[in-house]
């Protein structure tokens, strides 16, 4: 199908982290699905776990839009093929809503530009935006606060303002007169304080969707806030006004043989943080994908021709994850056949030697590289990577250079200096980071998650790799 050009969107800016972003989204996303819409929904930045919320709520894949990651070619391209076949699109924000990688710019025409931020995404894509504003400790200054995003960037289209834990209709109504009379700006919502909402918050952000029981009624709570608290006709109305994307083209490989690969995803409560598009591009090059679980599933499934095993893991899951001797000794078998495996952060934890984790225990795991990772509670690792492929590998050639993102609790011990053979790596300002990874013909392993829309030729490779281990299955079948 081809992609559109505009539906009515709107990106959920905040005015930083805990604003309200997620509450607003998530509300609008339910309000808009009560009104019989089919709603996408996608989050700037690189983040797994309010997409899965997102997703949860849309019951459509959550799509990421990071332009360090993709490009602005590659956003406009995820944006556009992303609101196929759906009637309106919501967008949350990451941050603040001029927060993003360091730097600005000024555009020919003179509007403040800042990379990798919300700010940047809407203009990207042409989508308004709504302000979320948490009134808990403000009053009259609000309108400071969106008389200055409307100014900082007067390109930018701020169709109005939801307040977020408004402690009194006194409080709602001083704030609303005060953004009106300064900002001139709509109030569209003002949500009081949920008590009842559980969606609780861990250093890194939202529990994890699949650990959290309470998701459903918490969703139910904030739709009905929201239908509730603010004026969804109108803000259906302003999210008309998105203008047309133009994405420039950006084909999807398609395969040409006869032979289809089927590529086996580890997909369950450890294995869960995966691009929507990662998973689409690898069909589009034209394999099956086929989804197992290492927690639940004693062996793989039949006749794979390449495993992806993506990130999740969380100390929780790592004494049954151990404890799976039978699935662990088929992902070996796999792997000394030369089924190609791509692993990357939970995945080259699982494909480990041993895990340690903060309680003092040791767990043996697959041993398919040869690293002994610690899990370190609240020792975080993160940021974007920049991966030059130190050879040739099952994702590209010598010399490549990718863009990823590091989220993890995971310190690799003893030696992998020495090990590391992947990649090269270097932080968003071009700084080398050191070494990082293992590559062998038919695996490659890395704690840094890869989009595979900055590239296709990224699910290329991995489904070409693919089908030559079915090549050498079908032979081996015949005999031959």
């Amino acid at each position: 199908m081809a992609d559109r050009t505009s539906i009515p969107s709107v990106v959920v800016a905040g005015t930083g982290s805990g604003a309200g972003k997620t509450t607003v989204a998530l509300g609008l996303v339910g309000a808009f699905r009560r009104r019989g819409r089919s709603v996408q929904t996608f989050k700037v930045g690189p983040d797994f776990v309010d997409c899965a919320y997102l997703a949860h709520a849309s019951r459509r894949p959550c799509r990421n839009l990071d332009s360090w990651m993709l490009g602005r070619d590659g956003v406009v391209h995820s944006f556009a093929h992303g609101i196929a076949e759906a009637d309106c699109a919501v967008v949350e924000g990451t941050m603040g809503i001029f927060d993003g990688h360091g730097g600005s710019d000024t555009t020919q025409l003179g509007a403040v530009r800042f990379p990798g931020s919300t700010a940047e995404l809407a203009s990207l894509i042409g989508s308004p935006v709504v302000l979320v504003i948490d009134v808990a400790n403000l009053a009259e200054t609000a309108a400071a606060v969106a008389l200055g995003a409307r100014q900082l960037d007067p390109e930018l289209d701020v169709i109005g303002v939801v307040l977020n834990n408004v402690p009194s209709d006194y409080r709602r109504r001083v704030v609303e007169d005060a953004v009106w009379n300064w900002a001139r700006l709509p109030v569209l919502g003002a949500l009081p304080r949920l008590p009842n909402v559980q969606i609780p918050e861990v250093r890194t952000g939202l529990l994890p969707l699949t650990q959290n029981p309470h998701v459903d009624p918490a969703l139910d709570e904030l739709t009905g806030a929201v239908e509730r608290r603010c004026d969804m006709a109108l803000i259906e109305r302003l999210m008309a006004r998105a203008r047309p994307v133009h994405a420039s083209s950006f084909p999807h490989a398609r395969s040409v043989s006869d032979v289809s690969p089927r590529i086996g995803v580890a997909f369950d409560d450890a294995f869960c943080f995966y691009y929507a598009e990662n998973l689409e591009l690898l069909e589009d090059a034209g394999a099956q994908v086929i989804t197992f679980s290492p927690l639940e599933d004693r062996v793989l499934p039949r006749d794979l021709d390449a495993v992806y095993m993506g990130g999740g893991v969380s100390e929780m899951f790592v004494p049954r994850l151990a404890a799976n001797h039978a699935f662990i000794d088929s992902l070996r078998r796999a792997h000394a056949h030369r089924v190609p495996i791509y692993a990357e952060c939970g995945g080259l934890m699982y494909c480990a030697r041993t895990l340690h984790t903060s309680d003092g225990n040791v767990h043996n795991m697959a041993s398919l590289v040869p690293f002994d990772v610690a899990l370190e509670a609240g020792v975080l690792h993160t940021g974007y990577r920049e991966l030059r492929l130190a050879g040739d590998n099952i994702l590209g050639e010598a010399g490549t250079t990718l863009r990823g993102h590091e989220f993890h609790f995971a310190r690799l011990l003893a030696g992998i200096q020495a090990g590391a053979n992947a990649y090269s790596v270097h932080d968003v300002e071009g700084e080398p980071l050191g070494c990082e990874g293992w590559s062998t013909p038919t695996m490659l392993a890395s704690l840094v998650h890869l989009h595979f829309g900055q590239d296709p030729r990224l699910a290329e490779r991995l489904v070409a790799a693919a089908r030559d281990g079915a090549h050498r299955r079908q032979l081996q079948a015949t005999g031959s």
